[in-house]
């Protein structure tokens, strides 16, 4: 890949929010997003999250990834009841819906307008395998950032390049 290759990144940022919470890890976006950036051509940067309301901290982590040149994705996610099978209470919970899909039509679309050379996904969700695949059927590549712990084998063999972000976790922790 040369220097004047584009690049467009994806980020599943409820994948990668998941992902750092089970490590008890606070990641500073500004220091992964240099390291994805390194000298390429990256034509753009997108986050896709499901969120509840617009809260405080919301507003501010968003914020500040526009600042970082991020466009970003947002739907609101779904409220669902659940009912405990030991006590049959019912509980209030949150999912996410349509942002796999979003995130899946963004890195196809682009693709097949050719722009971009490169795809970075940022996610370990073996749903984009099958988008992961039509994208290099149309001749890009997919390079793809996950965590070690949460990378399964089919999606790590769907993409031309695996990074683990385990291995700079030094690099990007947030101070």
């Amino acid at each position: 890949m040369s220097q004047f290759d584009k690049v467009m990144i994806f980020i599943d940022g409820s994948n990668i929010y998941r992902s750092c919470r089970e490590l008890n890890f606070k990641m500073s976006y500004e220091k992964f997003l240099s390291i994805l950036r390194k000298d390429r051509n990256v034509i753009r940067i997108y986050y896709y999250s499901g969120i509840k309301t617009k809260h405080q901290n919301e507003e501010k982590f968003f914020k500040m990834l526009k600042i970082l040149g991020v466009d970003i994705k947002t739907k609101l996610l779904k409220k669902r009841y659940v009912t405990c099978q030991s006590c049959g209470k019912k509980a209030k919970t949150y999912v996410e819906k349509g942002i796999d899909a979003s995130l899946s039509t963004d890195l196809l679309w682009h693709a097949f307008q050719k722009s971009y050379d490169t795809g970075i996904v940022v996610s370990a969700d073996a749903d984009y395998i099958p988008p992961i695949e039509r994208v290099r059927d149309l001749g890009r590549r997919v390079e793809l950032w996950a965590f070690k712990h949460t990378l399964g084998r089919e999606l790590k063999g769907k993409a031309d390049t695996v990074n683990y972000i385990d291995d700079v976790l030094d690099k990007i922790q947030y101070p």
